[in-house]
């Protein structure tokens, strides 16, 4: 009797141990499994965090070495243009002092040729000076049948007076004479005046002289010039006494 009643006791002790050791392992089971997902869904969002960060550094990178290169291509771009820049100032430099030392010799020149000028003159004074005088009279041809003259006076009076008067230019062929429209025919000077202008000349004319009449104190000259056709400049002068009557054949 004793014996039966101890074994049902021992059966009503085991039944609530064996319910408290499946409550345990259930507990720790699902702890276990909370614990597994907490690190896979931890590793999960590391290794995608870090995968973006990897994707966004090589994007940047890219950006960085886009941005590099164009700031070497501008420095090259800026580099040639200062050596570019510095060359042309060398140059400026180098034509600014041959410009300058051919001024200073061009001053030199003409202060030696007016000091030249002055002593002839001065010496011409004490032999009784020199009366208005053609100097030279040049004639070019230019486009579209026109012509460009130069007419150089000079005198030198013994008491420093100055000489005004008037020139005309005339064209002769035969018996014809053409007188050119001067752009300025007065002058006025002390030792030297230059006369230029420019005039077309009349279709089928032929010059064969071009005289030059000049006009001062009531005292006229004339002065004639052999005009040799196709030549840029008349190469020879006459005194209208000196040129022959008879009719001089164009060249």
């Amino acid at each position: 009797m004793n014996n039966t009643e101890q074994s049902d006791q021992n059966s009503v002790i085991e039944q609530p141990a064996k319910k408290s050791y499946l409550s345990q392992s259930k507990a720790l089971i699902a702890a276990a499994i909370v614990l597994a997902g907490g690190s896979l869904a931890v590793g999960y969002n590391v290794g995608h965090k870090q995968g973006l960060t990897a994707v966004g550094y090589d994007a940047d990178a890219q950006d960085l070495a886009e941005i590099v290169e164009k700031q070497k291509q501008s420095l090259n771009s800026v580099s040639v243009a200062l050596n570019t820049a510095t060359q042309e100032r060398d140059v400026a430099i180098d034509n600014a002092k041959q410009l300058s030392d051919s001024l200073n010799q061009a001053k030199q020149d003409k202060n030696l040729s007016e000091s030249l000028s002055n002593t002839y003159r001065q010496k011409l004074r004490e032999r009784g000076g020199l009366s208005l005088t053609i100097q030279n009279l040049a004639v070019k041809p230019l486009p579209g049948n026109a012509y460009e003259y130069v007419l150089d006076l000079v005198q030198v009076s013994p008491n420093n007076r100055r000489i005004a008067g008037r020139a005309e230019l005339h064209l002769i062929q035969g018996t014809e004479v053409v007188v050119i429209p001067m752009e300025s025919a007065n002058f006025n000077f002390d030792n030297y005046e230059r006369l230029t202008g420019r005039w077309t000349m009349p279709n089928g004319f032929n010059p064969q002289f071009i005289e030059v009449h000049l006009n001062a104190a009531g005292e006229p000259i004339t002065q004639r010039f052999i005009w040799q056709k196709g030549k840029q400049e008349i190469e020879s002068s006459a005194f209208i006494t000196e040129i022959p009557k008879t009719q001089a054949n164009a060249e």
